[in-house]
């Protein structure tokens, strides 16, 4: 069905949700370019908001409906449906969309114009053609193709049809209270249910390139390839949870830069307002979800001129490797170097080698925007020195190479405004499993040296032992971000001591028959006969709580023998 009315009565209804209630300004954003491709918009919240938050919303329509989160974006559209039923019917075309992805990066009037042309019934943005069933609750081989309902947009003759009537009218919410259920028993298939009602589809997004006749070899393209679509087939959004996709998922089919790619895609050609973007992600992820969902990792690159004040505290307590950080002092008097100690013995050094002390009650960081921060009292339980000194080398290449180098770090901070803290690159050497390995460390950090915003500035912090996973916990309430810097001149070395101890540490695996093909590859024949059983639930679900059983008992079996024979060893 074509739509060749001079003028098209399109409605808009929009799917909202938010942990906290708020309104970001994305969502706005895509409201307004919305509100050019309708003539109504209808929106439903699936969160509580207050009146602030409310009237935000209120630009836009004066149909806001507030509900609970009962069935998710479906469940709200059916109780939208069920109120409105007779008004979404004398519009020319519904465009259905919720909150989860940033854009559009071209205007909703432009998209909709190109696609009024095509002999079509219902559209979408993008799709997920034929694949295999990765789900446990699915009879079937293999997953129909079909539109991903964050976008979708009916036509008048499906609005008005028997089938969609009666779809929804049949749609039981009670039933559909999970994201699996709402995926597998709507999303997947409302699309192929259409298609036997004999209805035509299309999308707006040219994904040809990567629709394979196999269907082992089809995937969901947005999720792994959304630089490529957005920079060579106009693809006009990116989703949020592309920004904190995990990385074992990632790996799958790349190497987990996708998404930091379409960001600076974005920005350097102007098509979105990444603030819009940071603005969001830094409020609802933590910092450690953002570090590896981005890439957070920057060479740092020199500047010979910077206008940013800066200071670098350096914190003094062990006086036996005093005399490598008086060197660098006495060596380096053009940064802006403050030291501060409450040893005795270290003091009177310090005022024989003519250094001057600051204290907590001197020290004025108001008086910068950035700070750098060394501490000497943490490190690695080896009484060596030379393990001391490789580290504190590391950490003046990395973090305090030389007044050029710190202008590259000050104009890091500069471009990206969402930074809050810098940390460095950790040792391999020493007892690098036991402390940098822990459970709760978020992410990898030389323990002894970092870069801030004055605005995070806390001496509570600075003063605990673990000050840099600290400060990582508290940027979680500040809607900043942590990123890692290295030096050029060191990360050949870092590169070939990570590639080092991973290659080390999946062989020690393999020979302890941790990881493997066998015990996977069996567990997963026999989840993947589960499936396919046509035989009682209750049954389907014993065997697969089994087979999880089967996988923890023989891993922690595999780890018993490996400990054993080590023992014996000693």
């Amino acid at each position: 069905m074509k739509l060749t009315k001079k003028i098209i009565k399109r409605l808009g209804i929009v799917v909202f949700y938010d942990r906290d209630g708020m309104v970001d300004d994305y969502v706005l954003f895509m409201l307004e370019s919305l509100k050019e491709a309708t003539e109504e918009i209808i929106i439903v919240s699936n969160s509580a908001l207050n009146e602030e938050e409310q009237k935000k919303l209120a630009k836009f329509t004066n149909k806001l409906k507030i509900r609970e989160n009962r069935g998710l974006d479906a469940g709200a559209f059916k109780e939208v449906y069920s109120e409105y039923q007779n008004y979404i019917k004398s519009f020319d075309e519904l465009v259905l969309l919720n909150d989860t992805f940033y854009g559009p990066f071209l205007p909703f009037k432009d998209i909709v114009k190109a696609m009024e042309e095509k002999d079509i019934d219902f559209w979408g943005l993008t799709a997920n053609y034929e694949s295999p069933n990765g789900f446990e609750n699915l009879s079937d081989k293999s997953i129909a193709s079909h539109i991903q309902t964050f976008f979708i947009a009916f036509r008048n003759n499906v609005l008005n049809s028997e089938a969609f009537n009666q779809y929804w009218e049949k749609y039981d919410i009670k039933k559909m209270q999970t994201f699996e259920n709402v995926v597998t028993k709507h999303e997947i298939t409302f699309t192929h249910y259409l298609e036997k009602a004999g209805y035509k589809w299309d999308i707006y997004t040219n994904l040809e390139k990567y629709h394979s006749k196999h269907i082992e070899e089809n995937y969901n393209y947005y999720a792994y390839a959304s630089y490529d679509l957005i920079k060579n087939y106009n693809c006009p959004f990116i989703k949020r949870k592309n920004f904190v996709f995990e990385k074992k998922d990632a790996f799958y089919l790349t190497n987990g830069d996708d998404t930091k790619k379409s960001l600076e895609y974005l920005e350097k050609k102007h098509l979105y307002n990444t603030n819009l973007i940071w603005k969001n992600i830094t409020r609802l992820y933590t910092p450690w979800e953002i570090y590896y969902g981005l890439n957070l990792n920057y060479i740092v690159q020199e500047k010979k001129v910077s206008s940013i004040s800066y200071t670098i505290l350096l914190i003094l307590e062990n006086e036996k490797y005093l005399s490598y950080y008086s060197d660098f002092i006495l060596a380096n008097d053009d940064l802006n170097i403050q030291v501060m100690t409450t040893n005795k013995k270290i003091k009177k050094e310090l005022e024989k080698i003519k250094i001057k002390q600051t204290s907590k009650e001197t020290f004025n960081w108001k008086n910068y925007q950035y700070i750098g921060i060394i501490k000497d009292d943490y490190f690695y339980n080896i009484p060596i020195p030379l393990v001391y000194e490789n580290n504190w080398n590391a950490i003046k290449q990395n973090g305090f190479a030389n007044s050029d180098y710190i202008n590259g770090i000050l104009d890091l901070f500069k471009r990206k405004v969402y930074l809050g803290m810098l940390i460095l690159p950790v040792c391999f050497h020493g007892e690098y499993f036991s402390i940098h390995s822990k459970p709760e460390t978020t992410i990898p950090a030389n323990e002894n040296a970092c870069w801030i915003k004055s605005e995070l500035f806390n001496w509570k912090l600075i003063e605990q032992k673990d000050f840099i996973q600290k400060y990582m916990k508290d940027l979680d309430n500040k809607n900043l971000v942590v990123a890692k810097i290295h030096n050029e001149n060191e990360i050949d070395t870092q590169l070939i001591n990570s590639e080092y101890v991973i290659h080390k540490t999946f062989n020690q695996l393999k020979e302890n028959h941790i990881i493997g093909r066998t015990l996977n590859d069996y567990l997963y024949n026999i989840k993947h006969t589960i499936c396919l059983m046509q035989g009682k639930n209750s049954l389907r679900v014993y065997l697969i709580k089994l087979t999880k059983k089967l996988h923890i008992y023989n891993f922690l079996k595999k780890i018993k023998s490996s400990l054993q024979k080590r023992s014996k060893k000693v």
